[in-house]
């Protein structure tokens, strides 16, 4: 809102209104204005929308009969009443509707029950239709304007009041009035029992020989019922003193150094306990915080007494000042701005003060209550008032999907898909239970009895329409009657008749025994007058194979001419079968289907076979369709359907076929939310496992629309938390797929989680030989390795160094961090040797550099060489190695990449990398090491002091090797996912043993657990309960937690197993401490009591601290609990 004004002395009183701001002013009593009219008026004004520097107009105007001393507003829904308190002691109600109608009698009541000039005058916010005033003689009455103003007074008249300068009712309390006397004290009033509760006295010139000041202001705290703050006009007192009811005696505080002189008004704002207006007669008008007494902002000072100021309590955004110069000055709050820049140039403003109130921070109802926000993997921040304290929680918006998602997730690394599918195809689904039928062994039979063809019923039906036939005699019948034939020969005995071959010889189970005589044809017709059957017997007769199929075709005896034609050329049978197609093919259909499966080609009845009949074209493919061939006609057929609008049918053909980029075009359209989403997902991936489907991943990119539906659902899964099954989704899109804006974004995301956990290899401590004592020189403990400049610019600044600091043996030689590959062969060294350099092809480290043996610390032999010591490229981790347990496997540790590489190298120095020289070293006295011979490993480094570990080789960006001479190769870079081994921590200086003590006994070996890890066979009675508890507990939650809490409840079970396992041991210390503890933890959670539970788990780290790593998995159980239902 732009800066206003109203030229006019006068009292103002904000409306009730909120959307159109409306501002009473009634002629302010004991001053005159530039007219020195006598006329004493009441205005109403609207404030403008637009930014003008005119006074603003009035909309009504009606006269009094007296000036004002006091003006109020009440609170009503409409536009309610306005009353004055005038200064000859009336009492003055208008109708606000009737004033802003211009009516001609706008006024309600008038009432001349006071003595003397009204000096207080306020509606009760919890009661309009109450209203308190206050007068000359300490007179107060209490007014109903609904029962036609009837009035009484709140108790008997106080004799420690004279002239009521002010009153206010309680913000809280609907019965409680305050009022305000220029005698100096405060009365409380108690309306309900009508009388008066408690006085307070200002502070001032008390114990100074001087009357106590007069109270101008008074006003209740909008928050807390007993707490109120008190002005005084006196010149030597200038402070708001802060009073709290509870102790009375004096004021808990005072608002100092605002004012140097009189303060005539407060008002408090109502929507904001912590804004406090106050003006006075050194002309400021003052913005303070009363609970931490600063000054959050100052209105612009005006050139005369500030005698009136109110924020507007309907909206607090706008507030009034009222002077002695003749304006009533409106503001609007803002955001404190920066000290503009003193530009020569710059238009000078055209009013005298700024337009709004300045605060150093937002009012509570411009500043955000509470606010959210979400993050990657269904993380949600959030904050509110309560505390400064910003939560971060986990939140599965879709609980559903990432259930469903989790079980698809189980049941294909299990193998289970094919049950799965069963369990949709109980549905009817027809989809689904063609899935089912793909993961069949006889498939194809399944698939055909699924189309509704069963081939039993078929043999069964063609079986009832052949009609039963006398069975032919058996061939041995013939046989004898062979033998019994007098004229039968051999053809072995003598030549072939016309030297013709003897026709094959008949299969034993196509012979047929005929018996009985016959006639071969009718002798008595000659060839002229034969018929058919005669020229076909007598062109078989004299073996004219061909001439006889001829005729017989021409007869259409086809079935003679299909038996004759294999003994006639080799091309008469396909001629013939040819020819029958042709002309049998449109007599009956089968023979259409006969040709195709003939021929082996099925694409005829795939192309030009009705649609209505897709199922009977696809029952033919499952029978003839052979290999290859199977696929594309299937796929072929499905095409015609999906043509024709057919989508439900040719998923079937596109099944059958196993081509997935078209079914899923086809399922990708009915995608329309998350959970069709994951129904596509779901039977793709069913899909992908029955027919072991592959993807080539090559463009073109078929099952980029596929692809793209990955995305989608994989973003979906990491917004719930699964950061590992979106990660498999991501895969199985091809790196070189770039369609996708979102996939690089969710890739790079999904980098960035901790995905792969890293596998910690404890190692011991190495045992030292005893040597002779020897003094020793204090040296460095051991360091950690350093690590890449990110990470060691980050664990440099939590890092604290141990037990007091000592010098370092070597110093911290860099490598260039933008070289990934390590060279074959090294750098050039500043030692005083230059190095052989090594074959091209053979991973080497840095030679050895000079050393000064004075640095060492002789007296101690090296421990003999380890080539099996674990290496990796990650960070050491920090913390001290874990015992391994001997019912557990040892990890496999991770050895130096290096043929050549010994245990600890020291470190070689680079050149242009040699920084100043460090602490602890001596000057070189010109001796060094010998280089080590190409091919062999060098010898082990000088003895050190045990623990010493030198630090090895830091990334420093910018660092540029000097070249080779020769040929270099690179090694493959060392992966970032692996084991990282942790070394002991470093040993304290106190701790370290003398040389007598080294000799006196070796390092002993740490001992393993009682008992085996799992074992519950020997826990004590006293730790029954608390495991029984809270084993009950674990198991509840690993079966209801939601999907994105299960890292935390296998967090927590991991680490309630280690402490079971304690306590089977009897390890835990201090148990008649942390035995009713640990009872408490499991009684709370059985309450559901988890504050409690927490309070108590706290405890108990406290009193073992040796305990926290497992107690912190109650702690993680409990946080799943208390997310879970009853």
């Amino acid at each position: 809102m732009v800066y206003q004004f109203i030229e006019r002395t006068a009292i103002p009183a904000w409306g009730p209104q909120q959307s159109q701001p409306l501002i009473a002013a009634g002629t302010v009593a004991g001053a005159m204005d530039a007219t020195f009219s006598n006329t004493s008026t009441l205005e109403l004004f609207q404030l403008s929308s637009d930014d003008s520097d005119k006074s603003l107009e009035s909309l009504s105007k009606v006269e009094a009969n007296a000036r004002f001393q006091r003006l109020a507003w009440s609170a009503s829904s409409g536009p309610g009443v306005i009353a004055g308190g005038l200064e000859n002691g009336d009492i003055t109600v208008w109708d606000a509707r009737k004033l802003l109608d211009h009516d001609d009698a706008p006024v309600v009541h008038t009432s001349s029950a006071h003595t003397g000039s009204v000096g207080g005058l306020e509606f009760n916010p919890f009661a309009p239709n109450l209203m308190a005033s206050g007068s000359a003689n300490g007179e107060v009455f209490i007014w109903d304007i609904v029962s036609d103003f009837k009035s009484y007074s709140p108790g008997p008249r106080s004799q420690r009041l004279d002239l009521v300068t002010d009153l206010c009712w309680n913000n809280q309390v609907q019965h409680i009035l305050a009022t305000a006397s220029n005698s100096g004290s405060l009365v409380v009033w108690d309306l309900r029992s009508r009388r008066e509760v408690i006085s307070l006295g200002s502070v001032g010139a008390i114990g100074q020989g001087s009357s106590r000041p007069g109270i101008s202001a008074a006003e209740w705290n909008p928050q807390s019922a007993t707490q109120l703050v008190t002005a005084s006009s006196d010149d030597s007192s200038p402070v708001v003193m802060l009073w709290d009811l509870r102790n009375a005696q004096a004021p808990s505080s005072t608002l100092a150094g605002g004012h140097q002189r009189g303060i005539l008004s407060l008002s408090w704002c109502r929507k904001d306990s912590g804004l406090l207006l106050s003006s006075g007669k050194d002309n400021r008008t003052v913005c303070w915080n009363p609970e931490s007494g600063a000054i959050v902002g100052e209105l612009p000072p005006s050139s005369n007494w500030v005698y009136d100021v109110q924020w507007n309590q309907a909206n607090p955004n706008l507030l009034s000042g009222a002077s002695f110069d003749g304006r009533i000055n409106l503001y609007s709050l803002s955001r404190e701005s920066d000290s503009p820049v003193d530009d020569p140039f710059a238009p000078r403003a055209s009013t005298p003060f700024a337009p709004s109130l300045s605060l150093k921070s937002p009012p509570k109802w411009l500043a955000r209550p509470c606010g959210a926000s979400f993050g990657f993997g269904g993380q949600l921040v959030h904050f509110n008032q309560t505390g400064p304290l910003v939560s971060i929680s986990e939140f599965v918006s879709e609980p559903e999907l990432a259930q469903q998602a989790q079980r698809l997730e189980d049941v294909l690394e299990g193998g289970r898909a094919a049950e799965l599918c069963g369990e949709r195809a109980q549905g009817g689904e027809r989809e689904w239970q063609v899935l089912q039928i793909l993961f069949e062994e006889d498939a194809r039979d399944k698939l055909v009895r699924f189309l509704g063809f069963d081939k039993d019923q078929v043999k069964a039906r063609i079986k009832d329409l052949v009609k039963p036939t006398t069975p032919i005699e058996e061939k041995k019948e013939a046989e004898e009657e062979e033998e019994e034939n007098p004229f039968a020969s051999s053809s072995a005995d003598g030549d072939d008749f016309f030297d013709k071959p003897p026709p094959p010889q008949a299969v034993d189970d196509l012979a047929v025994a005929f018996s009985g005589a016959f006639r071969i044809y009718d002798k008595s017709k000659d060839i002229g007058s034969e018929d058919a059957d005669g020229l076909i017997t007598r062109a078989i007769l004299l073996g004219d194979v061909e001439a006889a199929v001829t005729l017989c075709m021409e007869q259409e005896l086809f079935a003679d001419a299909l038996i004759l034609a294999p003994y006639g050329s080799p091309d008469l049978a396909a001629r013939v079968q040819k020819e029958y197609f042709a002309k049998r093919a449109q007599q009956a259909a089968y023979v259409r289907l006969l040709h195709a499966i003939v021929s082996g080609d099925l694409s005829d009845i795939v192309n030009n076979a009705d649609l209505s009949e897709w199922d009977e074209v696809l029952a033919l493919l499952c029978t003839y369709a052979q290999g290859d061939q199977f696929s594309a006609l299937c796929e072929a057929l499905g095409q015609r359907l999906l043509r024709e609008g057919e989508g439900g049918n040719a998923v079937v053909c596109f099944l059958a076929s196993g081509n997935l980029d078209k079914v899923a075009g086809i399922w990708i359209k009915d995608k329309k939310d998350v959970r069709t989403l994951h129904e596509l997902v779901e039977r793709v991936a069913v899909f992908r496992s029955a027919v072991q489907f592959v993807d080539s991943g090559v463009e073109p990119f078929l099952l980029a629309p596929l692809y793209d539906c990955y995305v989608e659902y994989a973003g979906a899964l990491a917004a719930q938390g699964l950061f590992d099954i979106a990660a498999k989704y991501l895969d199985r899109v091809p790196a070189d797929y770039q369609a996708s804006a979102a996939l690089p974004v969710l890739r790079n995301r999904l980098a960035l989680t901790d995905i792969t956990p890293w596998t910690v290899v404890p190692i011991g401590p190495i045992q030292q030989p005893i040597q002779p004592a020897q003094p020793v020189q204090p040296v460095q403990p051991a360091q950690q390795p350093v690590q890449p400049p990110l990470q060691q610019q980050q664990q440099q600044q939590q890092q604290q160094q141990m037990y007091g600091a000592y010098p370092t043996a070597y110093p911290t030689t860099t490598m260039p961090a933008a070289q990934h590959y390590s060279t074959a062969q090294p750098a050039y060294p500043t030692g005083g040797f230059a190095p052989a350099y090594q074959q091209p092809g053979v991973f080497q480290p840095p030679p050895p550099q000079p050393l000064n043996p004075a640095s060492i610390p002789t007296g101690f032999t090296p421990p003999p060489r380890r080539d099996d010591v674990p290496w990796n490229d990650p960070p050491m981790m920090a913390k001290a190695a874990k015992r391994p347990s001997q019912a557990a496997a040892k990890p496999s540790a991770i050895v130096s990449p290096f043929p050549n590489g010994r245990d600890t190298p020291p470190p070689a120095q680079m050149a242009q990398a040699v920084g100043p020289p460090r602490g602890g070293f001596v000057p070189n006295t010109g001796k060094s090491l010998p280089p080590p011979p190409p091919g062999f490993a060098p010898p082990s480094q000088p003895p050190v002091h045990p623990g010493f570990v030198p630090q090895p080789m830091q990334m420093q960006p910018g660092f540029v090797p000097q070249p080779m001479p020769t040929h270099q190769q690179q090694a493959p870079p060392q992966s970032m996912r692996g084991q990282i081994v942790s070394a002991p921590p470093p040993a304290r200086p106190d701790a370290v043993a003398s040389a007598a003590a080294i000799a006196a006994a070796a390092v002993p070996k740490a001992a393993g657990p009682k008992y085996p890890s799992g074992d519950r066979s020997h826990l004590p009675e006293e730790w029954k309960p608390t495991v029984a508890g809270l084993t009950g507990h674990l198991a509840r939650a690993k079966q209801f937690a939601a999907p994105g809490q299960k890292r935390m409840v296998e967090d927590a079970e991991r680490r309630l197993l280690a402490l079971f396992d304690s306590m089977n041991c009897d390890e835990v210390k201090g148990k008649e401490k942390l035995v009713p503890l640990f009872e408490g933890v499991v009684q709370n959670i059985d309450a559901r009591h988890f504050a409690a539970a927490l309070n108590v788990q706290a405890e108990i780290m406290a009193v073992s601290p040796e305990l926290t790593s497992s107690v912190v998995g109650v702690k993680h159980l409990v946080n799943v609990l208390k997310t879970l239902p009853m």
